[in-house]
């Protein structure tokens, strides 16, 4: 089994496309196992590569954000 090693960057991305909604790092911390503080540092760099958006619910992948305040607005 030769799987490629995912990075950090990778994972919570993937992570953040999987759960389709804002997620705190303390939530990103429990589905991956990763270092609260480096998820941290990862968000900030995925942030100004434009790829995730920081929302007062939590971490969004930027695709989503458009869906997410659809969503908002029917409740």
């Amino acid at each position: 089994m030769s799987q490629e090693k995912k990075t950090t960057k990778e994972i919570i991305l993937e992570t953040l496309k999987r759960e389709k909604r804002p997620l705190k790092p303390k939530a990103i911390q429990e589905l991956t196992n990763l270092n609260y503080n480096t998820i941290r540092g990862r968000l900030q760099d995925l942030k100004k590569a434009g790829l995730v958006v920081r929302t007062d619910e939590g971490w969004i992948y930027k695709e989503y954000v458009k869906e997410e305040k659809k969503r908002r607005r029917r409740r």
